[in-house]
C-alpha cells in the first residue's frame, strides 16, 4: 500500500546516479505545486460558499433553491473537476519524469561506457524497455522484484487509463479495480471513472521517491556520478 512517509524529501547524501537528484527535485516541485493549487481551490470554495450563503439571505422558498442551484456548477468545479484535473496532471508528470529518468540513465551508461547496444536497440517501450536495458546491458541489480516496482507499474497503468481513456476504467479491467483497496486515495466512481482524493498525490509521489532511491542504490556499481562529474581530487 502506498504510504505518505517520504513526501517532499530529498536525499541528504550524494546520489550514485547524477540523474536521481534531478528526478527527485521534479517530484518535490510537483508536490509543492499540488499543495499550492489544492489550498487555493479550498480557499476559493470557502469564499464562494460564504458569498452564496450571504446572498441567499435575500431569497426565500423556491427562489433560494434556484439561486443555490444556479451556483451548483461553480461548487462542483472547485470541489471536484479542478482537483481531479490537478491530480491527474501530477500523476502524469511524475510518471513521465520516471520514464525520462530511466531513459537518461540508459543513455548516460551507453555514452560513458561506449556501449554498442543503445536503448533504441532494445525491444519494448517505456519503463519496461529501460528496465531491460539496465538489467541486460548495464547489468545492474534493477529493483523489479520489490514492492516499489509494483507500485510504480500500477501508477503507470493508472496514468495510461487517464491519458488514453480519459480516466474511464472498462468493466473488464478487474486488475485496475482491485487496486482501490491497495492505493491510497484511489477510487472508481459508479460511472467507472478514476477518482483521486487529495491524499493520493502525496502517497503517489512518495512511491516514486522510494523507487528512485532503489534505482539509485542499484546504480552504485556504475560509478556514473564519478564518471560524469569526477571529484576535484580525481580530475
Amino acid at each position: 500500500m502506498l504510504r505518505n512517509n517520504r513526501r517532499n524529501r530529498l536525499r541528504t547524501v550524494m546520489p550514485h546516479n547524477p540523474l536521481t537528484r534531478d528526478f527527485e527535485i521534479k517530484l518535490v516541485r510537483l508536490g509543492r505545486l499540488a499543495d499550492l493549487v489544492e489550498d487555493s481551490l479550498v480557499a476559493q470554495a470557502a469564499e464562494l460558499d460564504a458569498r452564496v450563503s450571504a446572498e441567499m439571505e435575500r431569497y426565500s422558498g423556491e427562489d433560494r433553491q434556484d439561486f443555490y442551484e444556479f451556483h451548483a456548477e461553480d461548487f462542483y468545479e472547485l470541489g471536484d473537476e479542478l482537483p481531479t484535473l490537478l491530480r491527474y496532471s501530477v500523476l502524469t508528470g511524475a510518471d513521465a519524469g520516471l520514464e525520462v529518468y530511466l531513459n537518461d540513465t540508459c543513455a548516460t551508461y551507453a555514452e560513458v561506457h561506449q556501449s554498442t547496444v543503445k536503448l533504441a536497440d532494445i525491444h519494448g517501450v517505456g519503463i519496461d524497455r529501460a528496465r531491460t536495458f539496465l538489467k541486460k546491458v548495464a547489468r545492474i541489480p534493477f529493483p523489479d522484484k520489490g514492492p516499489e516496482w509494483m507500485l510504480v507499474k500500477r501508477l503507470h497503468e493508472l496514468r495510461n487509463v487517464i491519458v488514453h481513456a480519459d480516466g474511464y476504467v472498462a468493466p473488464n479491467r478487474n486488475d485496475v479495480r482491485q487496486w482501490t483497496t491497495q492505493i491510497v486515495g484511489f477510487h472508481i466512481t459508479q460511472f467507472g471513472v478514476i477518482s483521486l482524493a487529495r491524499d493520493f498525490t502525496g502517497a503517489a509521489l512518495d512511491a516514486y521517491h522510494a523507487f528512485a532511491s532503489r534505482v539509485d542504490d542499484a546504480c552504485e556499481q556504475l560509478s556514473l556520478w564519478r564518471s560524469v562529474f569526477p571529484p576535484v581530487e580525481d580530475a
